[in-house]
């Protein structure tokens, strides 16, 4: 689906998302980017075929249609198709994970202006900051080939506003698109983040493979200036994913449960990441 907002044509990204189905395990797997979601495909990929993920470059592991999956994985765009599948799927497996921490996890990934600092992906970054800037009808310019943490949220901020959001890339489409968007929560066999390592066995059960354990993901000490305009930014922009999935995240999460560590004379928090794809 195409929406054309001025100059710029806006493509729906929940689709790139959803549907993943595995007719073989009758198997239906979906997760956000910024969630764990190339951590779980090489799961995935390990459990089906035996052997670890051992490709390096394109095509990566989330590309399920491409020819090193050996067509083991449908990406089924058909609505009706999609009800049918999930009506009758075995398991249907969702990975989420704490919205602003994801969404800042994204900023940092890709468009933070202190690449060396956040491990940032400088090569596309300013492809994603001009990506972004479109979406939210600002146009492109070549002034701003990065964005600090609360311009990045005010811009996603004009996005939700206009009802936008749909067509934000993959990183900062809020997890009530994607394998939320026509199938709530209560269509899921299991909805779980990447750090719980019960529905990874339950995941790796579906998958005909028993006691192992969940992937491993490397955790960044890098840490991250939290103003008080970005924390009612994100509280905004989250609202709804966590009236959605507040069940099945995990407690006590660092920037939901408003623990910081208080910058002295300022107005400044420290938020701490998880680095996850």
């Amino acid at each position: 689906m195409v929406d054309t907002w001025g100059e710029w044509k806006l493509q729906r990204q929940d689709t790139n998302i959803f549907m993943h189905y595995m007719p073989e395990e009758n198997l239906v797997a979906c997760g956000c980017g910024k969630c764990g979601s190339t951590s779980m495909w090489h799961y995935i990929y390990e459990k089906k075929f035996g052997h670890p993920w051992n490709y390096t470059g394109e095509p990566y592991a989330q590309d399920v249609t491409s020819e090193r999956w050996e067509g083991k994985v449908i990406h089924e765009k058909d609505m009706d198709n999609q009800s049918e599948i999930m009506k009758n799927a075995g398991f249907k497996f969702a990975l989420v994970r704490d919205p602003k921490e994801r969404l800042i996890s994204s900023w940092k990934s890709k468009v933070a202006c202190n690449g060396d600092l956040y491990g940032t992906d400088v090569g596309t970054r300013e492809f994603f900051t001009q990506r972004l800037l479109e979406t939210a009808g600002n146009g492109r310019s070549s002034k701003v080939p990065c964005l600090s943490l609360e311009d990045f949220l005010e811009t996603l901020q004009k996005v939700h506003s206009n009802q936008k959001e749909r067509f934000l890339d993959r990183h900062f489409l809020p997890q009530t698109e994607g394998c939320f968007s026509r199938f709530s929560p209560g269509n899921w066999s299991m909805i779980a983040t990447i750090s719980d390592p019960q529905a990874f066995s339950k995941l790796g059960e579906a998958l005909g493979s028993y006691g192992n354990p969940a992937p491993y993901e490397h955790a960044s000490t890098s840490q991250v200036q939290v103003t008080e305009r970005s924390l009612e930014l994100l509280n905004n922009i989250t609202a709804k994913e966590y009236e959605l999935l507040g069940d099945h995240l995990q407690p006590q999460k660092i920037v939901s449960a408003g623990v910081y560590m208080q910058m002295p004379n300022n107005d400044l928090n420290w938020f701490s990441d998880m680095h996850l794809d």
